[in-house]
């Protein structure tokens, strides 16, 4: 198995592993590198994963099994706690497909609030679905983000069409960014779980809060977050023009600075479930 030197730095640790395509029953490298770390690097569909130092292997919450605790249909155990069932990242297979056109990617801030406050006064109120999916890694559970070409981390998900509903809008959207194409034969392949958060907007270029907004102005975007639970081996296919990285729960817990206030509270919301890590 050969090593691609990554970096210039002295005295940084190179470990390579394999993980089997489970589509194509081939295998692709996979290779450690210093934090974060990309799901998908086209275009040698190389998948990187992080030293796997303490900070990376710390445990919170205390809420972690080892697949001895699964939940059923509902993701409901035998005790009636919620149960996510998540699997090792390198049950996955992650590789590239051409761009996808972005509105905010070149927009600066003033052009933005003035594209939002447009459709607001076509549309009305700005409805997003967000995707928290999860993955495990070093026995503890990873949320996949993507990365765009401002540094700027997301959820996988986008804004509602005015005709679709929550779920179907969703899984449009994780389709166009994380699967091959975005057809109904790969729209089908989500599983959509329930809502676990809702965030608001009370302006065109606030930050958004847990709850309706006390200024007494209808609030301008609605923002939902559902669980999206993954089997036990799947494609992911990314844009070029995005970076889909695994980053751990406790690296985003508190951190709004880096994440913002959405994605630095999702460990707090994951708090009333019991993820259950399944071997394979």
């Amino acid at each position: 198995m050969k090593r691609r030197q990554l970096g210039k730095k002295k005295n940084e640790t190179l470990r390579t592993m394999t993980i089997r395509n489970f589509f194509n029953d081939a295998c692709s490298p996979i290779t450690t590198v210093h934090r974060p770390f990309y799901l998908h690097a086209p275009p040698h569909h190389l998948l990187q994963l992080p030293r796997s130092d303490s900070s990376e292997m710390e445990i919170i919450n205390g809420g972690l099994n080892n697949g001895d605790r699964r939940g059923n249909s509902d993701g409901v155990d035998d005790s009636g706690d919620l149960v996510v069932d998540i699997y090792p990242l390198s049950s996955y297979y992650f590789s590239s497909k051409p761009a996808v056109a972005s509105k905010d990617e070149n927009e600066t801030l003033a052009d933005r609030a003035q594209r939002l406050k447009s459709n607001y006064d076509a549309h009305g109120m700005r409805i997003c679905v967000d995707a928290v999916i999860l993955v495990e890694l070093f026995k503890h559970p990873h949320l996949l983000l993507l990365q765009s070409k401002n540094c700027i981390y997301k959820l996988p998900g986008g804004r509602l069409r005015s005709d679709e509903s929550e779920i179907d809008g969703l899984k449009r959207k994780l389709s166009n960014k994380l699967s091959a194409a975005d057809d109904d034969s790969y729209r089908n392949q989500w599983n959509v779980g329930e809502c676990i958060g809702t965030w608001w907007k009370s302006d065109f270029e606030t930050i958004p809060y847990p709850y309706l907004p006390s200024s007494g102005k209808n609030p301008k975007e609605c923002i939902k977050l559902y669980i999206v639970k993954l089997p036990s081996s799947k494609d992911f296919i990314v844009p070029k023009n995005l970076k889909l990285l695994a980053v751990p729960l406790c690296q985003l817990h508190e951190n709004r600075k880096t994440y913002g206030s959405i994605i630095a509270g999702i460990p707090e919301l994951l708090s009333r479930f019991s993820i259950n890590i399944v071997d394979t």
